[in-house]
């Protein structure tokens, strides 16, 4: 069950040294109880990439939770302090770097089973992108914006259900599993946030990753026009009955399911085109 935090006496704000920087996006959590209950959602023993950890709220919790634990952290003061923990404290490891960049390598060598992370607000979109991709044993515990959390957790036919909403649900079954206000952090937003559960639906995903993902970008640039209209020159009418979906529909109306068989059907044409053409 979703809950919210209201304000508490639970709160320790980070000292001069930590102040968060807002051209990396920081607010860092400092709401305990939410702690105790984004930590909990990994289980004991299990190996985790824990994605900026900052200050440590939920690093040093989860240290003690988790058998092995990968941080990747951008910011030089807390990559610095999280590799002189690292020396003496085998179980964890540090990758000081961006995320976008670091993150497949990372995954690569760390084999987690769980990620968790407070994503930075101006890489929420991207970060999930590229995190969507990734299947896990375990799953994933992430923060976002509370407007952010909504539309990745949005059902078909919602207006916010877009691109992430699709993405997300190639490897895994999401809901939200909390909702924090902005007192819940240092330094406080101005929104609220909310924390995404994502856990492994086990479905092999019928196509893939890469092929989806262009799909969904093309088919939400425009989301008043009718999926037919947004793919016109790259597949006629004919063929979205051929695969089970209404031309006139626009995208927001299409489950996981749907979007799968478009991105199918296309990259079909495009392998029979490429093909025709290395003929000639």
């Amino acid at each position: 069950m979703e809950q919210e935090y209201a304000n508490r006496p639970t709160k320790e704000r980070p000292s001069a040294k930590n102040r968060a920087k807002k051209s990396l996006g920081q607010h860092f959590l400092i709401d305990k109880q939410a702690i105790a209950r984004i930590v909990g959602a990994i289980p004991a023993g299990a190996t985790a990439i824990e994605i900026g950890p900052g200050p440590g709220a939920i690093t040093l919790t989860l240290l003690e939770r988790v058998s092995a634990l990968t941080v990747i952290e951008m910011d030089d003061r807390f990559a610095n302090r999280w590799q002189e923990v690292a020396d003496s404290k085998p179980s964890l490891s540090v990758v000081h770097g961006d995320v976008m960049k670091e993150l497949t390598s990372t995954v690569t060598q760390a084999q987690p089973q769980w990620i968790a992370g407070n994503l930075p607000y101006n890489l929420s979109g991207p970060l999930t992108a590229m995190l969507a991709a990734i299947p896990l044993v375990g799953g994933m515990v992430l923060m976002y914006q509370r407007e952010v959390a909504e539309r990745i957790c949005a059902d078909p036919g919602s207006k916010i259900y877009g691109g992430l909403s699709v993405l997300v649900r190639h490897h895994y079954d999401v809901k939200r599993l909390l909702t924090l206000p902005p007192g819940a952090f240092s330094p406080p937003p101005k929104v609220h946030s909310a924390v995404v559960l994502l856990t492994p639906h086990h479905h092999t995903p019928p196509c893939d990753y890469a092929i989806l993902q262009q799909t969904v970008r093309k088919g939400f640039a425009h989301r008043r026009k009718t999926i037919f209209n947004n793919f016109r020159g790259f597949l006629d009418a004919d063929g979205f009955n051929a695969i089970d979906i209404n031309p006139g529909i626009r995208p927001e109306q299409m489950d996981y399911a749907a979007w799968a068989r478009l991105a199918l059907r296309l990259q079909a044409n495009q392998d029979h085109l490429n093909t025709d053409n290395a003929k000639q």
